[in-house]
């Protein structure tokens, strides 16, 4: 039987992957053949993405499948972070660089919001957390800067979707990211005639939402013919959004468990048959984001592994050799609870000094007498608060939906941090599982199976994935239950959180 390969690429803020995958008796295979950095730029004040230069990286990927495995594929499909999107003109090219979502545009939008329509409202009808990343943020900011790239621009399609629609010609906005955007009707899966109404969106800008798994088209032929495939090529989506694709390969069996998307950011969450869209939850600004196959993701974002990966940057202007391993060995030795830092206090959100960020931090919260020049004192600081604003999350989702959980699942890159892992469990006080570390690429890749008829249900992909891969187990610390539970309560106080009954 001819083996059926599927190629994914998979965009990250730091940098991005080309995937091949294939089942073979009840496994998913992966080897990694192309990987290239993806960090966006600045241009005239403003940061951008070279949404070209990742379409170059695309190209490059596909030659190198075809210098090794020959013209013949089944699919490729394409996921990224969510809500940055870029305009298409009517001759279908783009009209600018794409904005980073990190850029100040979007400063003085969320007061816009409340103006307008009102934060519940939005909310309601959208069920996304209100986060100054938003794509409806920075549309607010087309509306307010720069109006006329409205009657310039004849489609919206988000970063994942641009690629996918240079690869085919099809145009096309993917669910789980379009869910993003905090400007779809949550119940409805489509966008939200009174969000584009009441902020002034253009109608045309409201491209044919599809979903994961759905056969877009296949590759453009000229395109085939220079990279060296066959015509015949399909376009599958997967979620689009990575978050939502490395959900999918979540191995979770049974419904009391919650999970992190560990990366850059982590996404913590429940996963849900519908959204979760009750005063509780508009309250404690928790999302409902698009899952693949009919699910809800109902989920926080925390600033997660961006922000020891800027003190790192920090720490390498003066000790180009530190890396990760010698952080953690370092964070190992280090005082337990030193201090504390909030996560996603807006001190930690662009930096230019990390290091000073936290220092600040510690200064306005009256957390004196720590070593900031000790690089396991700070690392080992930001890896208990991550840990406990997990626990903090967790709580919240809890109390918003009612639901009991009792395992806590982590995929992702962040799944190599075993002292994270550790101090998760003990934070959490039950046990976690890590794994698949490369969760994204395999949802990807299973998605694009199912949109070919390899698979038939999450079910299927979800049984792939534990046939697939080794787990690793950490139980919480029973010796240290009591230290984890004041620093808890310690935590939420100097960070400034509801304590959460």
């Amino acid at each position: 039987m001819k083996i059926k390969r599927h190629l994914a690429f998979d965009f990250g803020a730091e940098s991005g992957r080309a995937i091949v995958g294939s089942i073979e008796d009840g496994r998913l295979t992966m080897e990694e053949i192309h990987r290239f950095p993806t960090q966006s730029m600045f241009v005239h004040h403003s940061l951008r993405w070279n949404v070209y230069r990742f379409y170059e990286e695309i190209i490059r990927g596909m030659r190198n499948y075809v210098a090794k495995y020959g013209n013949e594929l089944e699919s490729i499909g394409i996921d990224t972070w969510g809500c940055d999107y870029g305009f298409l003109a009517k001759d279908g090219t783009l009209l600018e660089m794409p904005y980073q979502y990190r850029d100040s545009r979007t400063g003085g939008t969320s007061e816009v919001i409340e103006e307008t329509l009102g934060k519940k409202k939005v909310y309601d009808i959208t069920g996304i957390q209100f986060l100054n990343i938003n794509t409806l943020n920075q549309m607010i900011s087309v509306v307010r800067d720069t109006p006329g790239r409205f009657d310039d621009a004849e489609d919206m399609l988000f970063i994942g979707d641009i690629l996918h629609y240079l690869l085919s010609g099809k145009k096309g906005a993917e669910f789980t990211v379009a869910s993003t955007s905090q400007m779809l009707d949550a119940y409805g899966k489509n966008w939200s005639d009174e969000i584009f109404k009441g902020f002034g969106f253009p109608e045309k800008l409201k491209t044919k939402i599809i979903f994961a798994g759905d056969v877009l088209g296949t590759i453009d032929p000229a395109l085939a013919e220079e990279v060296g495939l066959s015509p015949d090529v399909k376009i599958v989506v997967p979620a689009v959004h990575d978050t939502a694709s490395a959900a999918t390969s979540i191995p979770a069996e049974g419904s009391d468990w919650a999970y992190i998307s560990s990366g850059t950011w982590c996404m913590v969450g429940l996963e849900t048959d519908a959204p979760v869209i009750n005063d509780m939850s508009f309250q404690l600004n928790i999302s409902n984001s698009g899952g693949s196959l009919g699910k809800n993701l109902f989920l926080k974002n925390v600033m997660g592994l961006w922000i020891i990966q800027q003190c790192k940057k920090a720490w390498n202007r003066t000790m180009p050799d530190l890396d990760y391993p010698e952080i953690v060995e370092r964070a190992m030795k280090a005082k337990p609870f030193a201090a504390f830092i909030e996560p996603d206090d807006d001190l930690f959100f662009a930096p230019h000094d990390n290091i000073a960020a936290i220092r600040e931090y510690l200064e306005k919260t009256g957390q004196t007498g720590v070593d900031t020049n000790d690089v396991g004192t700070v690392a080992r600081i930001v890896y208990e608060s991550l840990a406990l604003k997990y626990r903090y999350v967790v709580d919240l989702l809890k109390k918003a939906t009612g639901k009991n959980v009792s395992v806590l699942h982590i995929i992702g890159g962040g799944t190599k941090n075993a002292l994270l892992n550790q101090f998760s469990a003990n934070a959490l006080g039950f046990k976690v599982i890590t794994g698949p570390t490369e969760a994204t690429g395999t949802g990807n890749l299973l998605l694009q199976a199912y949109g070919c008829g390899e698979l038939n249900s999450l079910g299927e992909i979800r049984n792939i994935v534990r046939n697939s891969n080794d787990f690793e187990v950490f139980d919480a610390d029973e010796g240290s239950k009591q230290e984890w539970a004041r620093a808890y309560e310690d935590f939420q106080k100097i960070c400034g959180l509801e304590q959460i009954s």
